[in-house]
């Protein structure tokens, strides 16, 4: 695969070498296909593409609006953010690479046009699973210094990727790491479950000093506990 970059706009493209005796260019489901005689070098190839780039890219658009319009809203589980509920709309651009905006009411993944006629579903949960490691990243300085103030401790480390078996955090040999898929819930629950960690690094069971400790840090703590009952962590 091979691109073509102007100031304002990227072509990227596909050669496939033929014996034919002429070059031509092609649209296929959005991606660009130059058909070029086996003894045509790169930099032939890429004067042609240049050539044609107002062709390429006026077709591309036709294609990728078109599509837009026909398949704009992918059907995926309910997508949640600090607790709140998002649709998921998708676009797709003449871009090298997906790309997410979380917006107001939904969130907009737009892929490139390549991906138009693809399963899409592998795509999306990586785009998403990103989405959530960045939003941990903002979030959980923040949260896991108040709690170090507020608990007069604090683990040696803390570490933000995927656990097993879905569990949302998980505290081992004084390093606190949670999944990046917590973000999904209130900030209420994020902050429950922190300071539920931060307290394991004192007490490694439940016991009654434990609970006592989250229920003097926890303001309304048994409506919270009730609401992450059947969580993992």
């Amino acid at each position: 695969m091979s691109f073509f970059k102007t100031k304002n706009d990227t072509i990227v493209y596909t050669v496939d070498k033929t014996s034919n005796s002429s070059l031509y260019i092609s649209i296929h489901n959005g991606e660009v296909i130059v058909k070029a005689p086996w003894y045509y070098t790169t930099k032939q190839i890429q004067e042609v593409v240049e050539e044609k780039k107002n062709w390429i890219l006026k077709h591309l658009a036709e294609y990728i609006e078109a599509e837009n319009i026909r398949r704009q809203k992918i059907n995926t589980e309910p997508v949640f953010v600090f607790g709140r509920q998002y649709d998921v709309l998708v676009k797709y651009e003449n871009i090298k690479n997906p790309t997410l905006n979380l917006l107001n009411k939904y969130i907009e993944i737009i892929l490139p046009a390549k991906y138009i006629d693809l399963d899409k579903t592998k795509i999306i949960q990586a785009t998403l699973a990103k989405m959530y490691g960045s939003i941990a990243k903002e979030e959980l300085e923040a949260i896991f210094e108040d709690a170090r103030h507020l608990l007069k401790f604090a683990p040696e480390d803390f570490k933000i990727k995927p656990l097993a078996d879905d569990h949302l955090a998980q505290c081992s040999n004084q390093i606190i790491t949670i999944n990046p898929s917590l973000m999904q819930y209130s900030r209420e629950i994020i902050r429950f479950i922190v300071i539920h960690e931060f307290c394991h690094l004192k007490y490694k069971n439940h016991t009654k000093s434990f609970y006592e400790i989250m229920q003097k840090y926890i303001f309304n703590y048994d409506e919270i506990a009730t609401r992450v009952k059947g969580l993992k962590f």
